[in-house]
């Protein structure tokens, strides 16, 4: 917002006198004559304008000297920020299910929640399709009589040999609920690597296809596969931010931003069982053309946007989509080696269009984590794209200030001209004119009030008298109320095509990322931090400082790590800063706050434009190491022992918290500190009723440089990127009392999948 400096009292010269004059009859009643020439009038009129000279000089301190501060520094306050969400399209029933385009800009799609509208941040064909994920997950149960058997005894049949076979149960991505997010499923996790997307048709469209189909159900899907040919694909996703090892060392620039990092093969079934070919080891897929994806190869939430092959098929060796069948000639085989999954549900496996599997290009690379995935879904964020308007006309002054109708603007959006001798001119934004140089097209917005300002001629060129200012297009919205819950954004409430009115919107998940603009008190108060950093990583209190005000996320801590390596845990390197940040509350997690990939990712970002060129970056989560404790205390008397044990729980557990305002010296337990048997004393004998600690007894782990996990006891080393994390508390009371022994630390172990064919788990049937 503009920043005007309040006045503390704006009585002026006139009102001090007035008000000093109806003060006479009730101090001095015999004073009857007011008029100017009055000796005593002159008197007044002297001290009014001294009073009136102590507010002029009282309305410059000492909130105002501190606006006055923010103008010169050029510390404008944070403007608003755009709330983000996917939103899932479908045709409402009844409706001729027929592909919908609709493109950025021609005009957008808006849907509104409430009061509160979104447009679309992404083109969409809206497909007449239902997507499920499903994963071959690794299956080690009780095996149902003669199952396996009969598998084997058709694969000799139909191969000539069985190979070796792994079971394997079909599991679902579960459809979020309330906007909570289900359990993620993994290629990593799954028998054959992959991620198997069921592209099935809606109830509605099958029975009219069925009905003009008579009722021949291959012949209706051959329809509406053929109705899809061509199309374009949408998939909003939502993959799995979980940390899961040294690859989320994040280094800065942002290395995830290169699509080609960790490809994708993208496949769709394009038949194995049509004509004479009906061997379940000649299945054919075909390669699918990714015409955009936002997610980083499903490493991050988006959008993706795949081409579907034409409805003519294609030549060998790839087959034609549009009659692909997966019906093998016995139902046993159904679901085996390179098929899709089995799905046991009639309804929906008649309704079953086409299988898209995913996977990894490479192996080795990190596997695919998805949290939700689904098809026609668009990402759309709070904000109206404004018509084009008329700012005004240049008149040649220096400092030339005009004000867009709709606030709060959204940063990066208003795209200001001016028409000078040859036509109209686009002029660009920046931050400060001060670098400007007299002939630069250039000017400020201030996003809060849509104040553009230009240059002084000095400073950035000014608009001469009479040249036309107008804003083509610019958006405007943004603030915390656009954070609205699942299944709010409900309603289609402008769009080009007619057959918008038949769509229904809806989000599965939450708005994110919304916030109101800085209110001016909270940017005077940081006026001592930018003058200590300048908006620039130098020092070490200046990386943290910086990290702590990304916006976007809730960074609880950050620590620097200076000359450090994190990938080989190397010290001593030049250039090299690590910078470890905790986020402020991890609901999953309390007790170790571990940033997800989306905040390593908005904080490198955040830091990247303000690191020396030498620096090389690295945004890193810490390391925890488990420890347990416990404790042998004696009670003071009438201490209640049930009371006594959770607080010494609590205050153990608080000693050794990562975040403030716990932790020894309210900053969170230090990085690198070691725990020792002393310091669990001391925080234990700090709790009211404890009158004397006989016995304390801890159990951790030590982690090297390389990983190596090894038990001790009494005391548990930590490096410098290591917190301590407490997973049990044994509290003995009495005045004979020892502390109980505890068990050493589970290891952790990891299981790799099986190689080999999978089979599903056969059906039990009652």
């Amino acid at each position: 917002m503009a920043i005007q400096p309040p006045r503390l009292d704006d009585r002026a010269f006139d009102d001090l006198r007035a008000e000093l004059i109806r003060r006479i009859p009730t101090h001095a009643p015999e004073w009857t004559d007011h008029n100017a020439s009055d000796p005593g009038i002159a008197l007044v009129e002297l001290f009014a304008a001294l009073g009136d000279n102590v507010l002029y000089r009282l309305n410059r301190v000492p909130e105002v000297a501190r606006l006055e501060f923010l103008r010169l520094l050029a510390i404008p306050p944070r403007p608003a920020r755009a709330a983000q969400a996917m939103v899932r399209l479908e045709a409402r029933r009844g409706i001729a299910p027929v592909p919908v385009d609709f493109a950025v800009g021609s005009p957008t799609l808006e849907f509104t929640a409430g009061d509160v509208h979104f447009q679309t941040l992404d083109e969409i064909t809206v497909l007449p399709l239902e997507l499920s994920a499903w994963v071959k997950q690794p299956y080690s149960g009780p095996l149902l009589a003669g199952g396996i058997e009969n598998v084997s005894t058709l694969l000799v049949d139909h191969m000539g040999s069985a190979p070796a076979l792994a079971q394997y149960r079909p599991v679902p991505l579960e459809a979020p609920k309330g906007g909570r997010l289900p359990a993620p499923i993994s290629t990593g996790a799954s028998l054959d690597g992959r991620i198997w997307l069921c592209l099935a048709a809606p109830e509605t469209a099958m029975a009219d296809a069925l009905k003009a189909n008579g009722n021949d159900a291959a012949a209706a899907r051959k329809a509406l596969r053929a109705q899809l040919g061509g199309q374009v694909l949408n998939l909003g996703v939502r993959s799995d931010d979980a940390l899961c090892g040294s690859t989320d060392h994040h280094r800065c620039p942002d290395a995830g931003t290169d699509p080609a990092r960790w490809p994708l093969r993208w496949e769709i079934s394009t038949g194995g069982f049509t004509g004479s070919t009906r061997h379940v080891d000649r299945v054919r897929y075909q390669r699918l053309a990714v015409i955009a994806d936002s997610t980083d190869s499903l490493g991050r939430r988006g959008t993706l946007r795949l081409r579907l092959p034409d409805a003519t098929g294609s030549a060998e060796p790839f087959g034609d989509w549009t009659a692909a069948s997966f019906t093998p000639p016995d139902p046993d085989l159904l679901g085996i080696g390179e098929l899709p999954p089995r799905i046991d549900n009639a309804k929906l496996a008649e309704r079953v269009l086409g299988w898209i599997r995913v996977s990894r290009a490479d192996p080795s690379h990190p596997p695919v984590r998805l949290r939700w995935i689904d098809a026609n879904v668009v990402r759309v964020e709070q904000a109206i794209t404004a018509a084009a308007e008329l700012l005004g006309y240049g008149d040649g002054r220096t400092g030339q200030r005009h004000t867009l109708s709709r606030t709060p603007v959204i940063p990066g959006s208003p795209q200001v001209q001016v028409f000078g001798p040859l036509g109209w001119e686009n002029w660009q934004v920046v931050e400060d004119l001060a670098l400007a140089g007299p002939d630069d097209p250039f000017y400020t917005l201030d996003p809060a009030d849509g104040s553009v300002t230009f240059g002084d001629g000095i400073h950035g060129r000014i608009p001469l008298p009479g040249e036309a200012i107008r804003c083509l297009t610019y958006k405007y919205g943004g603030g915390v109320r656009g954070n609205v819950g699942a299944e709010r954004i409900n309603r289609v409430f402008r769009a080009a095509p007619a057959a918008a009115l038949a769509l229904k919107a809806a989000n599965p998940l939450p708005a994110e990322f919304g916030a109101d603009a800085e209110t001016l008190p909270q940017a005077s108060a940081r006026i001592p931090e930018v003058l200590r950093h300048n908006d620039r990583a130098v020092a070490s209190d200046d990386f943290a400082n910086l990290a702590l005000e990304t916006p976007g996320v809730q960074v609880g801590r950050a620590h620097v790590l200076p000359r450090h390596k994190p990938h080989e845990r190397v010290d001593g390197v030049p250039g090299v800063v690590t910078l470890i940040v905790l986020p402020a509350y991890d609901p999953l997690q309390p007790d170790q706050p571990t940033p997800d990939k989306e905040m390593l990712r908005r904080v490198c970002a955040w830091m990247e434009p303000r690191r020396l060129v030498t620096t090389e970056l690295y945004i890193t989560p810490p390391q925890y190491v488990r420890l347990s404790c416990s404790v042998a205390v004696e009670p003071d008397a009438g201490a209640g022992e049930e009371t006594l044990r959770r607080h010494i729980e609590l205050a153990l557990r608080q000693h050794l918290a990562p975040l403030p305002p716990y932790g020894p010296d309210g900053q969170g337990w230090p990085f690198g500190r070691d725990v020792r048997d002393r310091d669990i004393e001391a925080a234990t004998l700090r709790v009211q009723g404890v009158r004397l600690v006989n016995e304390v007894r801890v159990v951790g782990e030590e982690i090297s440089r390389t990983g190596v996990r090894s038990p001790v006891e009494e005391s548990v080393t930590l490096l410098p990127w290591q917190l301590p994390v407490l997973l049990e508390v044994k509290v003995s009371i009495g005045a004979d009392a020892t502390a109980e022994e505890l068990p050493p630390l589970d290891e952790e172990a990891e299981a790799t999948p099986p190689s080999s064919m999978p089979v599903p788990v056969g059906k039990e049937e009652c």
